[in-house]
């Protein structure tokens, strides 16, 4: 039997890109009939594992414009889990969302980027927010996710000037080597989703980092599945 879920911001962002959208976004496996909320190929479907609950601290997930029709996003498994607390917006780097821009005012000194410390935000003087800082101050906090390539995410950062004055988060590689030996056996590369369950360990919320973590798992399986099927039945 389907499983029906109900629509979060991601799943309305990407409707609403889709209806705007001036030519289809064509991915590898378009042809595979999709559910329509997880968008795994039917056979391959994981609705039935979303659970909605709360997580101590917000998110804003911040899309690069490719991202958001993939299949293998994982920044919408935060919006799975923590409906209540994630919002979901494009990027632009000259025109960003008014109410997103609305929002950013509202939290003012509650708000917060996760993204590493590089030389160019160095450079540009970007404001750094310690990890005593955010463990003293976490209530009602805000994180900004930048969801897309690491490409696409460096200039979505350093290139957004209504971002500057946004203090930025980067998780210590103490805590990233911490977190995969307990949760992972791949190098530093990392998707959206592992990287917001590391940052809820890090913040020691260590009950939502293992649900974020295992749900990605998941996920993560049921994308291989349909791959090898897929290919499967063009051999």
């Amino acid at each position: 039997m389907k499983h029906e879920s109900q629509k979060h911001c991601v799943d309305q962002l990407r409707e609403a890109c889709k209806a705007t959208s001036k030519r289809p976004f064509i991915a590898r496996g378009a042809n595979a009939v999709r559910c329509d909320h997880c968008l795994m190929a039917e056979f391959a479907c994981f609705c039935h594992h979303r659970k909605a609950t709360s997580s101590p601290v917000d998110f804003i997930l911040l899309y690069h414009r490719d991202e958001i029709h993939k299949p293998t996003n994982s920044g919408r498994l935060i919006a799975d889990l923590f409906p209540n607390n994630t919002q979901a917006f494009l990027w632009s780097r000259t025109e960003p969302n008014e109410a997103l821009l609305q929002t950013l005012s509202q939290k003012r000194n509650r708000c917060t980027v996760l993204f590493p410390n590089t030389e160019t935000a160095q450079r540009q003087s970007r404001p750094l927010r310690a990890h005593t800082e955010l463990v003293d101050a976490i209530q009602e906090h805000t994180f900004i996710i930048l969801d897309g390539t690491w490409k696409q995410a460096s200039k979505m950062f350093h290139q957004s000037e209504w971002l500057k004055n946004i203090p930025h988060f980067e998780i210590s590689s103490e805590a990233q080597r911490s977190f995969l030996v307990r949760h992972s056996s791949h190098d530093m590369q990392f998707a959206t989703a592992e990287v917001t369950a590391m940052l809820l360990d890090a913040l020691g919320h260590h009950s939502e980092s293992r649900r974020l973590i295992s749900y990605y798992q998941t996920f993560n399986q049921h994308c291989l599945l349909s791959r090898h099927r897929a290919n499967k039945e063009q051999t």
